[in-house]
């Protein structure tokens, strides 16, 4: 009885866009520096699975040590990259992480 109705419209299971947020571009662009304050603290070497548990106490050491100038060119930042795009290394780099669910997608 129910499955008469019209059927939805199915959206893709993909976002080809992203919002910014200002700690992922602080992320992008002191990505050696939260690294290098997660291997200090931790002794965990990029890439080992016990890594992620200290990456956001890293960028909020990283975001607190900026100062207000930064924190309004890093907001600048995000309101161009949110409504234009990111440069072409960090396209790039999605490019590498996601490329391939893309591709198989269609």
């Amino acid at each position: 009885l129910f499955n008469n109705k019209k059927k939805k419209e199915r959206k893709d299971t993909i976002k080809y866009g992203r919002k910014w947020m200002p700690r992922m571009v602080v992320y992008q662009q002191k990505h050696k520096e939260v690294l290098k304050r997660i291997e200090d603290k931790s002794r965990l070497k990029p890439g080992d699975p016990g890594m992620f548990k200290h990456y956001q106490a890293a960028v909020k050491r990283v975001i607190a040590k900026l100062d207000d100038d930064e924190l309004e060119k890093v907001k600048e930042t995000v309101e161009e990259w949110s409504n234009n795009c990111p440069p072409l290394e960090i396209q790039a780099q999605v490019a590498r992480k996601k490329g391939l669910a893309y591709i198989e997608h269609f």
